[in-house]
């Protein structure tokens, strides 16, 4: 069960790492590689070579990969956005009214 959280925070991180190399190869193609000034060219060539050498292959680098887990029992099934835990936890929860907002049904 551990395993699989450790799993599933290196593939996060992996998507994270790749998401922010993409974003930051979109602002300088924006930025600077559009421009035909002298300065920017000089910039361009540099950013070009970085990117060119910085080429890694990752693993895991899809969004699909990523599974909620619960944070306090670490169920991969049921879990609701909102409070990132299960819906088994949830019910506890709420029956000793530690969640607020919600109280037992009865009638």
């Amino acid at each position: 069960m551990l395993s699989k959280k450790i799993k599933d925070i290196r593939i996060r991180e992996s998507f994270y790492k790749i998401e922010k190399l993409k974003k930051l190869k979109k602002f300088v193609f924006i930025n600077l590689l559009n421009k035909t000034e002298q300065k920017s060219l000089l910039l361009r060539n540099f950013f070009l070579i970085f990117f060119s050498k910085n080429k890694q292959k990752i693993s895991n680098k899809s969004r699909v990969r990523m599974t909620n887990r619960c944070v306090i029992n670490n169920r991969n099934r049921g879990v609701l956005r909102s409070y990132s835990i299960s819906r088994v936890l949830l019910r506890n929860l709420m029956q000793f009214g530690i969640v607020p907002g919600f109280s037992k049904a009865v009638w």
